[in-house]
């Protein structure tokens, strides 16, 4: 199994098409993104939408803070306001960030879970107070400077650079 995870779009053409291409090297199972699609600085709602139609694989979409209602006709699948999934072992809960994260766990977490967002645009992996917290940063405007995505795997978490040169990795097993 392999999940590809991509965060705060903002209706930026580069990082839609960043997307694509990402998602046609990684060859993933599942992608998540953890929303903001569009609202913001750029509205390219087009070529988001393409992108995220075009992908070959399971795609789960989360609202972000900068998404509404009328959104969904720009998007290829529903929005919902957070995923849930149990794979290698333990639950991962995606979300946008802006309601759950780091410091705000939602209630379904225990040790050695994950907890999935965005919303900083800055990319983060760390292990605090038992939980594995992932923030994949923004492939469309990152204010780290670098359009990031993460990928899970039965290794564990890959944090990557829009041009899929490794940032980070952090084993599920220490």
């Amino acid at each position: 199994m392999k999940i590809v995870v991509f965060s705060d779009i903002h209706g930026s053409k580069s990082g839609a098409d960043k997307i694509s291409s990402v998602v046609s090297q990684e060859k993933p199972n599942k992608v998540v993104v953890c929303g903001d699609y569009f609202g913001g600085w750029s509205d390219s709602r087009e070529c988001v939408y393409r992108a995220l139609s075009n992908l070959d694989c399971v795609l789960y979409l989360v609202k972000g803070n900068n998404d509404y209602p009328s959104d969904k006709y720009y998007l290829p699948c529903e929005m919902e306001d957070y995923a849930v999934m149990h794979h290698f072992g333990r639950v991962l809960f995606f979300t946008h960030g802006d309601c759950y994260n780091k410091w705000s766990i939602p209630p379904v977490l225990r040790e050695n879970d994950a907890i999935v967002y965005g919303h900083t645009h800055c990319a983060s992996v760390t292990k605090h107070k038992g939980l594995f917290c992932i923030n994949v940063g923004s492939i469309g405007l990152p204010r780290d400077g670098c359009p990031s995505y993460v990928v899970l795997d039965e290794q564990g978490i890959w944090q990557k650079s829009a041009d899929g040169k490794l940032m980070y990795h952090l084993p599920w097993q220490e």
